[in-house]
């Protein structure tokens, strides 16, 4: 009688084993057929092109970086596409490269063709803090498509800070080359009273009285000054509204 039983048992044993074969490969499928967490186009220009080297390292410290933003904003988008270009621009101010969040999920990144050092150099100083930055935009939702937020250079200020900020203390670099030995309280106070048209070019860009960058400059002196008034972190901040941050950086 017990060799009935133990034979009863064997054959449930093999029943389940059988059972459950097929669920563990559709496990398997799942998980090898998810997405990746970033896909790339890479685009030259005439004078500059990406070697299989620089494709393998920006590939890396890119899947790196979004590990990294993805602990700290679980709210990131599951996978990003990125277009990578090679410019005709001096970029040397922003360490050789700058970007452009489309979409929460589309992310633009451009090398400087006239980079002192090339490519390979505009990678080791800027990459990571420009991933950090534009990261941050597509979770905050600073982007160019969907916008969040309205207009407005007081907004823009506030946003680019936020994301300057927050790519500083990641990549523990500053954003850019410029000289802060400038009247921020003064560049708040007029960016305070411009009209919501004001011209985004002059006022993030280059200014017609040779100023530059007021804006990103301004935002991230105003999110420094919010952090120290308040003792809130970047990611705090990140999730606070415009006029709360004014608040309190003291407007």
């Amino acid at each position: 009688m017990w060799s009935n039983n133990l034979n009863c048992l064997k054959k449930i044993v093999l029943i389940m084993i059988l059972f459950f074969i097929p669920c563990i490969s559709v496990l398997a499928e799942e998980v090898t057929g998810s997405k990746p967490a970033a896909t790339f186009t890479f685009t030259n220009n005439i004078e500059s092109e990406f070697l299989d080297k620089h494709k393998t390292v920006i590939k890396t410290i890119t899947e790196n970086t979004i590990a990294k933003v993805r602990k700290l904003m679980p709210e990131l988008a599951e996978s990003i596409h990125f277009t990578v270009l090679i410019i005709n621009r001096d970029l040397s101010i922003v360490n050789g490269m700058t970007g452009r969040a489309d979409k929460p999920t589309e992310i633009e990144i451009s090398f400087s063709s006239i980079y002192q050092g090339g490519i390979d150099k505009a990678i080791e100083d800027s990459l990571e803090f420009t991933l950090f930055h534009e990261l941050h935009h597509t979770v905050r939702g600073w982007t160019i498509y969907g916008n969040k937020f309205g207009p407005g250079i007081d907004t823009a200020a506030i946003n680019e800070g936020l994301a300057d900020t927050f790519a500083e203390i990641q990549a523990g670099q500053a954003a850019n080359n410029y000289t802060d030995a400038v009247n921020y309280d003064a560049w708040t106070k007029e960016i305070l009273t411009l009209p919501r048209n004001a011209n985004y070019g002059e006022w993030m860009f280059r200014h017609p009285d040779g100023r530059e960058a007021i804006g990103y400059r301004t935002g991230s002196y105003l999110i420094k000054k919010a952090m120290k008034n308040s003792n809130k972190n970047i990611l705090e901040l990140s999730k606070m509204t415009i006029s709360d941050i004014y608040e309190l950086a003291g407007y």
